[in-house]
């Protein structure tokens, strides 16, 4: 977590850089001042958020559904592979709805997939 004070700096810098841009940019740049006021406000840290992240997935989604968390422990069998961006704002499961064993992705940089030349086999 960033310290208060470089927070400041950085809502500083914001607020400067705001009054020299249109009304659009203006309220894109506000919503970002008011995202970092409220990140320092109740954040308590990025291992304290992990943590809470598993507890969450153990107690609502892996305590709840036994069946299907013993059936993944046997292997794998996804019926789809999906490339995608690994733009840490999309996920691919999200999107398309997909069950823990469902998807194997690959994910990269543009999810860019290589050539693939049959020919050459």
């Amino acid at each position: 977590m960033a310290s208060h004070s470089s927070l400041e700096v950085a809502i500083e810098g914001l607020k400067k850089f705001l009054s020299d841009k249109d009304d659009v940019a203006a309220a894109q740049i506000e919503k970002l001042i008011v995202g970092l006021q409220e990140t320092d406000v109740n954040e308590s840290g990025p291992v304290q958020r992990i943590k809470e992240g598993f507890h969450y997935f153990k107690t609502h989604k892996f305590d709840k559904h036994p069946e299907l968390y013993n059936k993944l422990k046997e292997g794998q069998w996804p019926k789809f592979l999906v490339f995608a961006c690994s733009d840490s704002r999309v996920c691919p499961s999200h999107i398309l709805n997909f069950q823990p064993g469902e998807a194997f992705m690959v994910r990269n940089i543009a999810n860019m997939v290589p050539q693939f030349d049959q020919v050459s086999i």
